[in-house]
């Protein structure tokens, strides 16, 4: 079962390819993003006490979009990039002491770089679907 327009399966590729190091790059500063808003979550927690499992879904997704956009997923690249911003957010919303900030700052670097390097123009092939694979309309 395929939901992206060129109906490719969500798991696994038919035509691998590798990734550009760019896209390897921005995929690592994705996950990096998310070691450390866990690494923040555990500090609020334990600060605290508050329920943060919430907040761990928005970090599980960006995981699984971060490595679908590593082989070509366009909807996976729009995905991750909104779903960081928004565990961004949820971190600044937590942040109330220095050590807060000190770890919301290359949170919030490794995502605005992650976004850059994704949305560089040389990428756009990667990311667009083969001729083959292109959705073909009946209009």
């Amino acid at each position: 079962m395929a939901i992206d327009p060129a109906h490719l399966p969500i798991f696994g590729d038919p035509r691998p390819s590798a990734a550009p190091a760019v896209v390897r790059a921005a995929r690592g500063l994705f996950i990096t993003q998310v070691a450390l808003s866990t690494i923040h979550l555990t500090v609020v927690w334990a600060r605290s006490g508050l329920d943060l499992s919430l907040y761990l879904v928005p970090l599980a997704v960006t995981v699984w979009l971060a490595v679908s956009m590593s082989t070509g997923r366009d909807w996976a690249r729009v995905g991750v990039v909104i779903v960081s911003g928004l565990s961004v957010l949820f971190s600044i919303g937590l942040t109330s002491y220095p050590v807060d900030v000190a770890l919301l700052v290359p949170i919030v670097a490794a995502v605005a770089v992650g976004t850059y390097l994704v949305y560089r123009p040389e990428l756009r092939e990667f990311f667009e679907p083969a001729e083959d694979d292109k959705v073909r309309t009946r209009w």
